[in-house]
């Protein structure tokens, strides 16, 4: 048996089904640590700003086509982020529930349909926020764990001691 299959003693697994409601805010959370993406994500909301300022200046008041486009606008971040997370969800992939397991080795993502593990080296960091525990696999794609899981589970501390162990968990 190889060194991967074998059990480690301190390993700690948390199991959680995300609705869609919680991958659509993590999606949208997620974004606050993709620098790069940030502008392209807030200019549609910013275009939408720059419509209502020019109207408040020139003291002329929206058309229907102005209101169309500010409602557009400001929605079309959200919409295309809840597309993209119906269209993961259809996938087998993207079917829970999903187990998630940290040790010394790193974190092994389990689901219907697929079984991976992902070395510690290969994790490019770790962040905290209020709702979600977010571990990114690239620069712009992370896993999404919900804090709910780890605290009903009473895992939250073991994992994070053993996220501080391997990176910068902020």
């Amino acid at each position: 048996m190889s060194e991967m299959n074998t059990p480690s003693p301190n390993r700690v697994s948390v199991t959680c089904n995300p609705t869609f409601w919680n991958h659509f805010i993590a999606s949208l959370m997620v974004v606050r640590y993709l620098r790069a993406l940030i502008i392209v994500y807030l200019f549609f909301p910013l275009s939408g700003l720059l419509v209502i300022v020019f109207s408040v200046c020139t003291g002329k008041p929206l058309g229907m086509e102005g209101v169309l486009i500010v409602l557009t606008a400001f929605s079309f971040t959200p919409l295309l982020t809840a597309m993209r997370v119906w269209m993961a969800r259809r996938s087998k992939l993207g079917q829970g529930p999903f187990t998630y397991s940290f040790d010394s080795e790193g974190i092994q993502t389990r689901g219907a349909a697929f079984d991976q593990t992902i070395k510690w080296a290969a994790i490019l960091r770790v962040r905290q926020s209020k709702q979600f525990l977010f571990v990114f696999i690239s620069p712009s794609r992370a896993f999404c764990i919900p804090l709910k899981a780890l605290t009903e589970q009473g895992v939250l501390d073991q994992v994070l001691a053993i996220v501080r162990e391997h990176t910068d968990l902020r």
